[in-house]
């Protein structure tokens, strides 16, 4: 009689193993799940702000330093500047993930100039990133803003302004670009984002040496090793090797692949503090679900990712002037659409 029962004795033993091993499945999914919606509910998401007169705005601009001091360019009116017809939206696969990184200068008391706009563009087949930085001097036809609904302005007053929604309606407008989300970090918090990962290697040419030691940072010309308040230094540079947003807008690119390259080489530890450092500097538009959804889709190719970098206007396809004051860029915009069309659109 007891050997009859030893193949059930055996049976019982295996479904009770199988229980264990499933319930301690079952206890780290939860777990996991736990700590993700809490470490997700830490993210900021856009306040409802305050909006601005355009007398407001007008005056913050004007707060701001030129891009450069011996600007002789054209000076036109207003009504000298035709706005461009509305740009066809540029089609993407599902496949291609469009995340516009903004930079602002917010103290607080307003909702920031967008100093910096960089749409990063990922193709998840092609496995590529392309960096696309908007400069924020471009004058362009601004929808939802002053008294006529639809003013002509530095591209930069529509984040200010209206948020992510208006940026998102300026881009689409004027150079067909649909963003799918979009994050807002503060020049601040960048610096702490970099020392985070242990600072950033950055190579600097002779000029731009001189103008962080003028500033009295300790670098050299060639590859430096550079803390987040030294990288962020020269991340903000407007005055060596061109025009204001023109060279510093290739600085910050420069900057965010260094970043980049750090991240995707770091231990399952350093990304846990980085992400748990990270949360509560960055404003984002994204469900935690998006979050989740994007966040399984690059972490596959993360480490393959071709990074392509490039602004708007190119070279070549700009013109600088003068409109009330304010020293701007007028964007040549079909060979702005042509590249982009080129470069992120589904061709």
């Amino acid at each position: 009689m007891s050997e009859a029962k030893k193949p059930r004795s055996k049976k019982r033993v295996a479904l009770t193993v199988v229980c264990i091993v499933l319930a301690v499945i079952l206890a780290a999914v939860v777990a996991v799940t736990i700590y993700v919606e809490v470490t997700l509910g830490r993210i900021r998401r856009p306040e409802q702000q305050e909006t601005l007169s355009s007398e407001q705005i007008e005056s913050i601009l004007k707060e701001t330093d030129p891009y450069d001091p011996d600007f002789t360019g054209p000076t036109y009116d207003e009504e000298d500047v035709t706005a461009p017809e509305t740009a066809p939206e540029i089609l993407n696969g599902e496949h291609v993930i469009n995340l516009l990184l903004v930079g602002t200068d917010n103290d607080g008391s307003y909702r920031g100039h967008s100093d910096s706009m960089i749409l990063c563009t990922i193709d998840t087949e092609k496995k590529t990133l392309v960096m696309t930085s908007f400069l924020r001097d471009m004058y362009m036809p601004i929808p939802g803003y002053g008294q006529s609904g639809h003013a002509q302005q530095r591209i930069n007053v529509s984040y200010m302004s209206g948020g992510f929604p208006m940026l998102y309606e300026t881009l689409r407008e004027n150079f067909g670009v649909v963003v799918d989300y979009g994050v807002e970090v503060n020049f601040n918090s960048f610096a702490e984002v970099i020392d985070q990962v242990g600072g950033v290697d950055i190579t600097l040419t002779a000029n731009e040496a001189a103008h962080l030691r003028g500033k009295g940072y300790d670098v050299q010309e060639g590859l430096n090793h550079m803390d987040g308040e030294t990288a962020l230094a020269h991340a903000r540079n407007r005055t060596t090797g061109g025009s204001g947003d023109l060279a510093r807008s290739s600085r910050q690119r420069a900057v965010i692949e260094a970043l980049i390259a750090k991240a995707v080489n770091m231990n399952v530890g350093s990304l846990y503090n980085l992400v748990n450092a990270l949360i509560p500097l960055v404003v984002t538009d994204m469900t935690n679900g998006e979050i989740i959804s994007a966040a399984k889709a690059l972490a596959p190719i993360a480490g393959e990712l071709e990074i392509i970098s490039q602004r708007i206007p190119a070279d070549g396809a700009y013109q600088f002037a003068t409109i009330n004051g304010d020293d701007i860029i007028l964007p040549d915009f079909d060979a702005a659409r042509k590249l982009l069309q080129e470069t992120i659109g589904n061709t």
